[in-house]
């Protein structure tokens, strides 16, 4: 496999590889699938600009054909809080769209799924943001009235957002089809929420191999790099095969999520450094794969990570933290990662993890998970309650569990 190939992984079936030099000669993409995942990249990108987006609720329960006009909580300024304001029809209410999770750290204990809650006409950029957890304030939540149910568009919305890597809270407003016309004339990107589901799990997932060189380290010499970049997207994943994996047995993999703070800094508020280095050194002893991965944040992001830390620091724990934000447990899937060791011609492997939804995930997608490794780094007074908390309340094993 040269570093010019398509891989894609698509859940039902083995990774195709495809040459990025043929995929690069067709007119366009013409699968219904791949033009929606166009549009879902283009509206990520609108929203983490701070520019408005309209999604058509086109479930098949609805035939109104409303529009969901929507702007990200975080981006919001407030020349786009007016321009938004322009935009909506005569009568319709601006509406804060949360998650469950959000609404649940708010104190609204009955709100199970997520909602559109109706503010104030004179509500300000920095209150929205405080409401959304943005900004650290709680926010007035006087502000807030009548509540509704989110629908089929709005769920795309805050799917989008969370794609995105921003807060999962927007400004939202329903539009009559009648509005199709304003839109246009602001060039609001539109899309439906069709084409967000098509671009959610299980979806396909497009990895271009980039690059490839060898990096000697310290615990190993002999380490070559290969770099994959996400076709949808700006996500770039790196697998780092250290030293001559033996071929025709299980090789040794390990899944890390980058994290800046911990990889980097030797951050001692997680265990992410430490096993990252633990890992390596354990894959130096016979080779192996690491598949570093653009998941910051259990795949909330870098300034969400750092919003989870400041909230840790007022009493909250790790998956608190995360809620309070209106993010669930865990945000990241890693079906990147199994396109990675297929492209690699990699199927069975001993994967080195405390994580058991890693070993679900990977099975899920194709890979066969014949042994578990148990990874255990030192615990120091910084990251204690860190680590007992993923082990009491996200599942993750102990040293002595029993294997997979």
């Amino acid at each position: 496999m040269n570093d010019r190939q398509l891989v894609s992984l698509r859940l039902t079936r083995p990774a195709e590889a495809i040459d990025a030099a043929d995929a690069d000669d067709e007119a366009g993409p013409t699968d219904a699938d791949e033009l929606a995942a166009v549009r879902v990249d283009r509206a990520r990108m609108e929203l983490r600009h701070g520019r408005p987006i309209a999604l058509l609720d086109d479930d098949g329960d609805r035939a109104d054909g409303r529009w969901l006009l929507a702007a990200a909580v975080e981006t919001l300024s407030t020349s786009r809080l007016l321009a938004l304001d322009r935009l909506r029809h005569r009568g319709v209410p601006l509406q804060l769209l949360l998650t469950a999770e959000r609404l649940a750290a708010m104190g609204r204990t009955d709100a199970a799924t997520p909602q559109a809650l109706r503010v104030a006409s004179n509500v300000t950029v920095d209150q929205l943001q405080a409401l959304a957890a943005v900004t650290p304030d709680g926010g007035e939540r006087t502000l807030l009235n009548a509540a509704e149910p989110a629908d089929t568009a709005m769920r795309a919305a805050l799917a989008l957002c969370k794609l995105a890597r921003l807060t999962p809270a927007l400004l939202v407003a329903q539009l009559p089809t009648a509005r199709r016309a304003a839109l246009d004339a602001a060039q609001v990107l539109q899309l439906s929420a069709t084409d967000v589901a098509r671009a959610l799990p299980p979806r396909t997932v497009a990895l271009r191999r980039i690059s490839a060189a060898r990096v000697p380290i310290a615990a190993h010499e002999d380490c070559t790099l290969v770099l994959f970049r996400e076709v949808d997207g700006d996500a770039e994943h790196v697998a780092i095969i250290v030293g001559r994996p033996a071929t025709g047995q299980p090789v040794p993999v390990r899944l890390h999520s980058a994290c800046l703070t911990g990889d980097l800094l030797g951050s001692l508020r997680c265990d992410c450094g430490d096993q990252l280095r633990l890992a390596i050194e354990r894959l130096a002893e016979a080779g192996g794969v690491l598949l570093y991965l653009a998941q910051e944040g259990r795949g909330t992001g870098l300034a969400n990570k750092l919003r989870a830390y400041h909230l840790q620091d007022g009493g909250l724990d790790t998956l608190e933290a995360d809620r309070h934000l209106g993010f669930r447990d865990d945000e990241r899937d890693f079906q990147a990662a199994a396109g990675m060791l297929q492209a690699l011609g990699i199927e069975r492997i001993r994967l080195l993890t405390n994580n058991p939804h890693k070993i679900e995930a990977l099975r899920g997608a194709g890979i066969d998970v014949v042994d578990r490794v148990p990874l255990v780094a030192p615990v120091n007074s910084h990251n204690a309650r860190y680590v007992q908390t993923k082990q009491d309340r996200a599942g993750h094993l102990r040293a002595g569990d029993e294997r997979a």
